[in-house]
């Protein structure tokens, strides 16, 4: 998906920072005031009713253990001169159990004073701690709501200061995919070699392949019609935007990413909200904001999120992961899963029909001469013109008078070189590149046809019909 797919929504200040967060926040905090107060009462109550056990415990013991001794004086006087003491022995055996129970009571009782008033501290101490986190969040939800009211209304005064609407995506990869554009450098052979995300990094790549990529050995074919649209290298061997892009439009884009710092640190002013974790990001330079009167330049940290330290994690696990496979099938991370993406609408969209097949081998004069040889014969008788110079010139001039090239071919079928030796002894070199269903044409080909073409700062080029010329302009000793 590009960019330009996704549907830019855009949101302000106010809308986020709405008043109900303050509503919330003041809640909160009255809530954690309620639960201090109520762990106040709760524990004072218990400690007032552990107290009033302790001293009733305290002033019936005694007073029970002195009804012992009368019992027991009165169970021996009985035993003395025989009457029934069952009744006696029962009660003494009641008032005996009784004190062991309470004194077990007591002092069971006297350990705990210790224990409840530290649990009292702790509990008191984390509804402190609670009720001081809920006032500063209150705190910080106002000030940052009047800070965003301000900066909102100054940029409805002012759009030059305060903060005015900006992007709001559901995700942050929507959000890298609409400001991180993401390209591609190619190899010779149509194999996508490097990955380049806006300004934040760019791993290497493999197992992704354009077809219909130049082959190397015709890449002069790249300045000529029909061949201008087809992938080529070197001078269209980059994709940006799912076209093929020029080293000096790709190098505009991107720069040169040199190495891959986890903490990026962008000069662009990016400001967004993203949706499904509620923040605002903001790269530094946009968190420095300009306010109005004599506020001055203010940093937006409390409200918006740092774009940089949010993308560090990300752009860490990219590069630790090694060349990234274009075709792989394991999960991936979030800007994996862009530049497979993007790989895979721009192969689609870049990716040539024409072929260019191999396997012509080398081939004898006789051979060449029998499938591009009447080409050749137009080239040569063909008009002479004020831009024919050179070795260009020279190189008519000698094949004229009845010089025979030296003439091979290349892997390419349909590609042949040839070489002129010159008085000087030096060799005027080039190419002829003639599409396998044009050979031996039936017909000789009119050499008043042939059409000389803007030259290059190396190379002489000229057209006949569906062959092309390529003459070196610079001669050879070897």
């Amino acid at each position: 998906m590009n960019p330009q797919d996704i549907k830019m929504e855009t949101i302000n200040l106010t809308e986020i920072f709405q008043p109900q967060l303050l509503a919330d926040a003041e809640a909160a905090r009255v809530s954690a005031e309620q639960a201090l107060h109520n762990l106040k009462a709760e524990t004072t109550a218990e400690r007032a009713m552990m107290v009033e056990q302790y001293n009733k415990l305290r002033a019936e013991i005694p007073a029970l253990k002195q009804k012992l001794g009368p019992l027991q004086e009165c169970i021996r006087v009985k035993a003395r001169i025989d009457l029934d003491t069952a009744s006696d022995k029962e009660e003494l055996a009641k008032a005996e159990a009784l004190v062991v129970k309470m004194d077990a009571e007591f002092n069971e009782l006297s350990g705990k004073f210790r224990p409840q008033e530290e649990r009292t501290k702790e509990l008191i101490a984390e509804a402190m701690i609670a009720l001081t986190q809920a006032s500063d969040a209150e705190n910080k939800v106002r000030a940052r709501i009047g800070k965003a009211i301000i900066a909102h209304n100054a940029y409805q005064a002012n759009p030059a200061i305060g903060v005015g609407p900006f992007p709001k995506f559901k995700t942050l990869k929507e959000a890298v995919r609409h400001f991180c554009k993401i390209g591609f450098s190619l190899a010779g052979d149509g194999s996508a070699r490097r990955a380049f995300v806006g300004d934040l990094v760019s791993p290497g790549v493999q197992n992704g392949n354009i077809e219909g990529m130049m082959p190397v050995s015709l890449s002069w074919l790249g300045h000529l019609e029909p061949f201008k649209a087809l992938p080529c290298h070197p001078y269209r061997a980059h994709i940006f935007e799912d076209k093929l892009a020029c080293e000096t439009l790709f190098s505009s884009q991107f720069g040169r990413i040199t190495e891959h710092k986890y903490r990026l640190n962008t000069d662009r002013k990016i400001v967004c909200y993203i949706e499904h974790s509620g923040e605002i990001l903001a790269s530094h330079t946009a968190r420095r904001v300009t306010m109005p009167g004599n506020l001055g330049v203010e940093d937006f940290s409390g409200l918006f999120g740092s774009w940089e330290d949010t993308l560090a994690p990300f752009m860490k696990e990219l590069t630790s992961a090694g060349t990234l496979d274009l075709q792989t099938k394991r999960d991936l991370s979030m800007l994996e899963e862009l530049i497979c993406e993007a790989w895979n609408t721009a192969a689609a969209a870049v990716s040539s029909k024409q072929v260019f097949l191999g396997g012509q081998g080398r081939l004898n004069e006789s051979k060449i001469n029998a499938l591009v040889g009447a080409y050749w014969k137009a080239f040569i008788q063909s008009p002479w013109e004020p831009s024919i110079e050179g070795s260009y010139a020279l190189l008519k001039h000698r094949c004229a008078r009845g010089e025979i090239p030296n003439v091979y071919s290349y892997d390419v079928q349909g590609h042949f070189g040839f070489r002129v030796r010159t008085p000087d002894h030096d060799w005027i070199i080039g190419e002829i590149y003639c599409p396998a269903g044009h050979y031996a044409p039936t017909e000789d080909p009119d050499p008043a046809k042939l059409i000389n073409l803007e030259s290059t700062d190396d190379d002489w080029l000229a057209e006949l019909g569906p062959v092309r010329f390529r003459i070196k302009k610079t001669t050879s000793r070897t």
